[in-house]
């Protein structure tokens, strides 16, 4: 980790040609580097904070102009990072971005290390380690419910919630210490029954929480979703009426497709990444043999399938053979071409799809595609859907930590029950609550810091 002490910069809005570009500069030496860049237009006082005020920057070396610009000051503590900071809103250009962040850099400041400004307002108590992490989640954002969903965390819901847990267990913890500490002066304590009691209903809490990131993970990282089923039922145009555009070849010709073709869609504000994949058969064509078999993988790495049938001639063996093929995996039956006159009876459509849901399209007509959506996505999220409210975990390294701290107040719960010293639960319930802890950044998070943060972006 870099000395926080220094004075950093960086460009904070995309590089490229832009009509405004952001250079952002924190530390110690902020003010003093722009008293020498910036000349403004209209004498301002340096200690109004929050005021955009126009003026030129100059190249301290020649003092040579370089661009005309607004310079807005933040006086710490009022400031992203909690130290004294300045934002530059010059013009998007990268020539005169490079001789702004090279006059700074020439006045003492050095360059930001990727998160460098978002861990600065971590360590300086601006922000949580988890509210640190939404940040991110924030700026990767692909639809407007992501970006939500990680607009509520950066507000700190999850250190919301963690918080009346963590002090419940300080709580019992406190109590536990008094029973080891004075218990021979016979100090009141309750139960253990009742100790019991609360430790389970926290340990209900963390699971819950728990089981809210199989839902928050597919909101955060998105769904994969691929199309199979065998030649010329109907893949490439599902894939195409699901997407609302012409975007894979269609033919009468079994085999068109030979390769996984993948796009992304919004569905219901999830980010889907749709396959359409070659159809499975038999085949000596050596490429075709290479399609089938990702086709084959595809069905195991997604999340969940759409296993297209097409109704309109009879059901075949090796229709039958695809479904075979279903048993453990997450599907959805897409029965092809009710526009037409259907060949399968009830007993085929039984015997094509098991017992995962159907659903009857005319990809042609485009009879069902809204239908199909909305199936897919209650096959995805749940009967429940996307709960607006509530905290939702959407970080891995959240839930293992809920995890781990669920599993310590169980040995605690059981050393308990089996009628153990108190000090087997205290140690127990003092590691549930570091790791707790480590969710929001308060305990043991050294050895995490450089891996979060070295994932951000470099103004950020």
């Amino acid at each position: 980790m870099k000395d926080i002490t220094d004075t950093i910069c960086a460009l904070a809005t995309p590089a490229g040609r832009s009509g405004i570009a952001v250079v952002r500069l924190s530390g110690p030496n902020a003010f003093a580097i722009l008293e020498g860049i910036f000349t403004p237009s209209i004498k301002v006082a340096n200690s109004v904070p929050g005021t955009a005020v126009l003026g030129k920057i100059l190249n301290p070396q020649n003092n040579c102009e370089i661009d005309e610009a607004m310079v807005t000051r933040f006086r710490s503590p009022r400031s992203y990072t909690g130290e004294d900071m300045g934002e530059i809103s010059l013009h998007g250009n990268l020539v005169l971005v490079a001789a702004l962040i090279e006059s700074i850099c020439s006045l003492g400041a050095r360059l930001a290390e990727p998160g460098e400004f978002t861990m600065r307002a971590f360590l300086h108590g601006k922000i949580d380690l988890a509210q640190a992490e939404a940040v991110r989640d924030v700026i990767d954002s692909t639809t407007l419910y992501q970006a939500q969903v990680a607009g509520r965390q950066r507000a700190g819901i999850v250190g919301q919630g963690i918080r009346p847990v963590k002090e419940q267990l300080v709580n019992i913890l406190v109590q536990l210490e008094s029973a080891i500490e004075f218990g021979e002066e016979d100090i009141e304590l309750q139960g253990r029954v009742e100790i019991d009691r609360k430790l389970e209903g926290i340990r209900e809490t963390l699971m819950n929480w728990i089981e809210s990131f199989r839902r928050g993970r597919l909101i955060r990282e998105g769904i994969s979703l691929a199309i199979v089923g065998g030649p010329n039922v109907g893949k490439s145009s599902l894939f195409n009426a699901l997407l609302a555009q012409q975007r894979a070849i269609v033919t009468d010709i079994p085999g068109t497709t030979r390769d996984l073709i993948s796009e992304s869609l919004n569905m219901n504000g999830i980010p889907v990444r749709l396959q359409d994949t070659a159809g499975i058969r038999e085949s000596v064509n050596p490429v075709e043999q290479i399609g089938i078999e990702r086709s084959r993988q595809a069905m195991v790495d997604s999340d969940a399938l759409i296993v297209v049938g097409d109704v309109s001639r009879p059901l075949s063996r090796k229709d039958l053979e695809i479904g075979e093929q279903l048993d453990g995996l997450r599907y959805i039956v897409v029965l092809n071409k009710c526009d037409l006159e259907t060949k399968w009876t009830e007993t085929d459509k039984r015997a094509f799809g098991g017992y995962g849901k159907s659903i009857e399209v005319s990809c042609k007509s485009g009879l069902g595609i809204q239908a199909l959506r909305d199936l897919v996505f209650e096959e995805i999220m749940g009967p429940k859907g996307i709960e607006s409210d509530g905290m939702m975990i959407t970080n891995i390294r959240h839930c293992r930590a809920l995890e781990a701290a669920r599993a310590e107040i169980g040995h605690a719960v059981l050393a308990l029950r089996e009628g153990l010293s108190e000090e087997f639960a205290l140690s127990n319930l003092h590691r549930a609550l570091g790791h707790l802890g480590e969710i929001t950044g308060e305990t043991g998070v050294e050895d995490l810091l450089g891996a979060i943060f070295s994932q951000f972006c470099i103004g950020k």
